[in-house]
């Protein structure tokens, strides 16, 4: 069984519930995929964004980090203003 903390920027979640992998490998590899779907999932409100996931084994430890990093820079801001919803 193994756990995945999530922290997005700040925000972070532990989880309770886990799946059943194979190994520590294949967690993994789920940690990998991860980042990237919560970063689609969720509207980038920010300049820099840093999402990490931790990988914890079913005695609780601490097994695998990896970290997306998203940054944002102007290199020419644009001349109009930001659009605005109605």
């Amino acid at each position: 069984m193994y756990y995945f903390d999530i922290d997005d920027s700040g925000e972070g979640s532990r989880d309770v519930f886990g799946i059943e992998l194979r190994d520590l490998y294949e967690a993994r590899d789920q940690a990998l995929s991860l980042l990237p779907d919560i970063a689609r999932d969720h509207a980038v409100d920010a300049e820099h964004r840093t999402i990490t996931a931790v990988v914890r084994c079913h005695e609780g430890r601490e097994r695998y980090r990896t970290t997306l990093t998203v940054q944002g820079e102007w290199i020419e801001a644009p001349d109009y203003p930001e659009a605005v919803d109605d």
